[in-house]
């Protein structure tokens, strides 16, 4: 089983409750979010790639999982950044339109990573 974690902002709130209630996801959405976490927790990077992106987003770091729905939720992670071989952290929720992602939410995934490096305290298990 692999851990999933979520970063939490300066104020201390996990970044992806913050999105879904930004981007008013409907509790359809939400529910195959969770459920794709659920198989992230089980599987690992042994998802398919129809799931997760199959390597790092422009050669970097972050991933992207892939839930497909009304809307293309792609919620931005890492692995590890500490026990690679054992975690996931969501840094940053994302929405993919016309198979585009934004390349700021990108950017800032990668900020939050930085950040979480340097403060390993900014994140919380997700679903906890």
């Amino acid at each position: 089983m692999w851990t999933v974690y979520e970063f939490l902002d300066n104020r201390g709130a996990g970044v992806i409750q913050i999105w879904l209630k930004k981007e008013r996801i409907q509790k359809k959405a939400r529910v195959l979010l969770d459920q794709k976490i659920d198989l992230l927790r089980q599987c690992g990077p042994g998802l398919p790639p129809e799931m997760m992106s199959s390597g790092p987003i422009d050669g970097g770091h972050i991933y992207k999982l892939k839930v497909r729905g009304p809307v293309m939720l792609r919620p931005l992670l890492c692995k590890g950044p500490f026990l690679m071989d054992d975690e996931y952290t969501l840094l940053r929720g994302a929405i993919e339109r016309n198979g585009v992602l934004p390349a700021s939410d990108v950017s800032q995934a990668e900020a939050n990573r930085q950040t979480l490096i340097s403060a390993p305290g900014r994140r919380h298990a997700y679903g906890k």
